[in-house]
């Protein structure tokens, strides 16, 4: 059987228009799945529960309120991939935890009592408390005012929610 050069150039130009064709689907399709959450797994966002360490977290007291910083994937404070939280705080049940507590206005003390946790923030200053949570419950975040007044404030300064790794995930992710 002879091919002549039309013959030629006709079955590699379709060749060439299938294999776009195909190539400009695969795309769509694959946005399609990425925009509407059915993105392989490689492709989740990152958590620190993906870390066998402690997980640290900065515990900012800023106007009667705490804030909460995570590190992001680079495991480093105050560059642009940290997650922050403010006035509830989830955390995964069975880790270690390490506060990092310090303020950026007033002096506080802040403190979780059901858990038996407690530590001053300092502006400029920062103490860590470290601690470990077994059952999954929500916690109250109190303060005890060093000015001795409460007429501006009450005790309550925030919320932990202690959860299933899962549930933590799912959580942090939102935060992203």
């Amino acid at each position: 059987m002879e091919f002549n050069s039309i013959k030629l150039r006709t079955l590699l130009g379709t060749l060439i228009v299938i294999c776009l064709m195909a190539g400009v689907t695969g795309l769509i399709l694959w946005g399609i799945f990425w925009v509407f959450g059915f993105a392989p797994k490689s492709h989740q966002a990152w958590s620190p529960t993906v870390l066998r360490t402690p997980i640290q977290i900065q515990v900012v007291g800023h106007d009667f309120f705490w804030r909460f910083r995570f590190p992001g994937p680079d495991a480093e404070f105050n560059t642009a991939d940290d997650v922050s939280a403010a006035d509830e705080l989830h955390l995964p049940a069975e880790r270690d935890i390490v506060f990092l507590v310090t303020s950026d206005d007033y002096v506080y003390t802040m403190a979780i009592p059901d858990l038996g946790l407690r530590q001053i923030a300092v502006p400029e200053l920062t103490f860590p408390l470290t601690f470990r949570v077994r059952e999954e419950r929500s916690f109250e975040i109190t303060a005890d005012p060093l000015c001795g007044v409460r007429l501006f404030h009450g005790d309550y300064m925030g919320k932990v929610i202690v959860q299933s790794e899962t549930s933590f995930d799912a959580w942090y992710e939102g935060l992203q």
